[in-house]
């Protein structure tokens, strides 16, 4: 049997699992992706024979893969939020962006210099890739439909869901402030001015404007057809397209291409809004997370694969005890400050705090800077950032139904 054959069996396999594992965790009270994980790292102990990274793969490859999956994500995000929140609703997640993050990042960057012996580019790196909460590995605790009916979830799913969705307006600039640092002789040889005025406001306005008009010109365009003709313009494929779409416009025009996929999703029932009828992008959304999941399964595995080659071996106890730190620490304690003055109980608050889940987006991000950039210490940052994500998966997958279900029963909303 070729090797691929064996690849397709392995990953087949693994992925009709997929039917039954689902069934497992609920009863566990676990997220899907820690079963897939050990999968992954049964797949490579094997010797399936895929070509395993030597320490890790080729940034263009995962930039590209992480890319995809990252994309349709956003787009189940805006799909299900839609828009009918208002501006009430939406300060909540603002003050995770404006506040916790960049408090976050600034912790991330002060303890990295401090304590793992990075320099200040691939501090910056760490810190802009590990902050952003993961629009992927968080589908589990985000909101369950596009809530068509009208109801309207205001509390963790909500906030879990907007906050990953905008993630990208607030961690890409630092990412490429790192890129910038790591190419210049100084920080003082950083054109800050043009960080400020293209990579922190032109890039993300651009990218929202390009996303709605999409989403709104789409949603205007379907009005145009009776009933019967307007479910075929609402199909699944039609979603990805859009999202591939508003992606591939916005990184033309230089801005940020997931900004611009997730405000395409909440604009792409625009007109279905303001004329409250009932909102048929029930496909549009099943589709899209479906093959969304499809691919989350197979990064996963291979994530899994990656993992057993020896990455967490590439930093010592300090390291460890950095990502433990980054995870269970300085995010609930930055974001827990954000959160001052709003309604949320106090046991919703530190919920909401807790749950900055890390994943996929982090390894675009990362795969993205180290192949623009000139940083010092690739490895050790690819470790730590494994470390990170490995943590998630495993604490935030154990404790994140059990969470959720008390919500649901205790304070629902």
């Amino acid at each position: 049997m070729q090797s691929y054959h064996l690849i397709l069996l392995a990953f087949g396999l693994a992925t009709v699992l997929m039917a039954y594992v689902p069934i497992l965790s609920e009863k566990l009270k676990i997220t899907y992706t820690l079963p897939m994980l050990i999968v992954g790292v049964i797949i490579y102990h094997i010797g399936t024979p895929i070509n395993w990274p030597d320490p890790f793969w080729e940034h263009e490859w995962v930039k590209v893969v992480t890319e995809l999956i990252v994309i349709l994500s956003l787009m189940g995000a805006g799909l299900k939020i839609g828009l009918r929140y208002g501006k009430n609703h939406w300060k909540q997640p603002l003050r995770l962006l404006h506040t916790a993050m960049p408090l976050y990042m600034i912790a991330i960057f002060v303890g990295s210099s401090l304590f793992l012996g990075l320099d200040g580019p691939s501090s910056l790196l760490l810190a802009a890739v590990c902050a952003p909460t993961d629009p992927v590995m968080a589908t589990d605790m985000q909101l369950e439909n596009d809530g068509s009916d009208g109801k309207r979830n205001t509390g963790l799913k909500y906030l879990l869901t907007s906050e990953a969705g905008l993630n990208d307006g607030m961690a890409f600039p630092f990412v490429y402030l790192a890129i910038l640092w790591s190419t210049a002789d100084n920080f003082g040889n950083v054109d800050l001015w043009e960080w400020s005025y293209f990579y922190l406001f032109f890039k993300i306005i651009t990218g929202i404007v390009i996303g709605t008009l999409f989403g709104y010109l789409y949603s205007l365009s379907v009005q145009w057809f009776d009933t019967m003709s307007m479910d075929k313009t609402l199909s699944g494929f039609v979603a990805i397209a859009l999202a591939v779409a508003s992606f591939g416009l916005a990184e033309a025009a230089e801005s940020y291409g997931f900004l611009s996929v997730f405000f395409t999703g909440l604009f792409a029932q625009y007109h279905n809004h303001k004329t409250s009828k009932d909102s048929p992008k029930g496909e549009m959304l099943f589709f899209t997370e479906e093959t969304e999941k499809l691919l989350m399964v197979v990064w996963i595995l291979l994530f899994g694969g990656f993992l057993a080659t020896g990455i967490l071996s590439k930093v010592d106890y300090i390291g460890v005890i950095a990502a433990i730190v980054i995870v269970l620490v300085l995010r609930p304690l930055t974001a827990i400050v954000s959160l001052i003055g709003t309604t949320y109980s106090k046991r919703k608050k530190w919920a909401i705090s807790f749950f900055g889940i890390k994943g996929i987006g982090s390894f675009f991000y990362l795969a993205y800077a180290l192949g623009e950039g000139h940083f010092s210490s690739p490895v050790k940052v690819y470790a730590l950032v494994s470390w990170v994500v490995l943590i998630s998966i495993v604490v935030h997958g154990l404790t994140g139904p059990r969470v959720i279900s008390y919500f649901k029963r205790n304070d629902p909303g």
